[in-house]
């Protein structure tokens, strides 16, 4: 467990997030995971979902992204494929730290549903095993009401952050 000092440190999420899974090997989706992925990108670029037609993960990362991250997601299909690799609301924000900091070493503010495929998941996604990993060891010392995850606090990501 990291002490409580990592909550406020801004190169924290790089470092214990990023940096371990960058370095983790991908694993292929399962096969009805690859069905539904490519259905998805059979799906108009432009389409907008309906708030009752979306996940609740699918909605987490939506309003996550619009407050806390400095990249953009310019299609919901994105979103959608996330939604299906992400079983939690917890891992679904892991994803979207690991999606910032690939941003930010890129130069990319904007993702699409090819750029989420084709350029920062070509091989494969993150396997269970590591996202647990990553889980159990962003973890830090809380006291009452505080969250105990580090992925919970921007200010701990700011070394990965576009200024505007």
């Amino acid at each position: 467990m990291l002490d409580s000092s990592y909550r406020n440190r801004e190169n924290a999420i790089e470092e214990v997030v990023y940096d371990f899974l960058k370095d983790c090997d991908p694993v292929e989706m399962t096969q009805q995971t690859t069905e539904t992925f490519l259905m998805i990108g059979m799906m108009p670029k432009n389409v907008k979902l309906k708030t009752e037609e979306k996940p609740f993960v699918f909605q987490v990362m939506e309003k996550r992204v619009k407050h806390c991250f400095t990249f953009k997601f310019t299609d919901e299909r994105a979103l959608l494929a996330l939604s299906i690799w992400a079983e939690s609301a917890g891992v679904a924000i892991t994803y979207l730290w690991y999606i910032q900091a690939w941003c930010f070493k890129n130069n990319v503010k904007e993702v699409d549903f090819e750029t989420l495929g084709l350029r920062i998941f070509p091989r494969g996604i993150f396997s269970e095993k590591d996202l647990k990993s990553v889980w159990d060891n962003q973890k830090v010392e809380h006291k009452g009401m505080e969250s105990d995850n580090l992925i919970d606090y921007s200010v701990a990501g700011l070394s990965i952050q576009f200024l505007n």
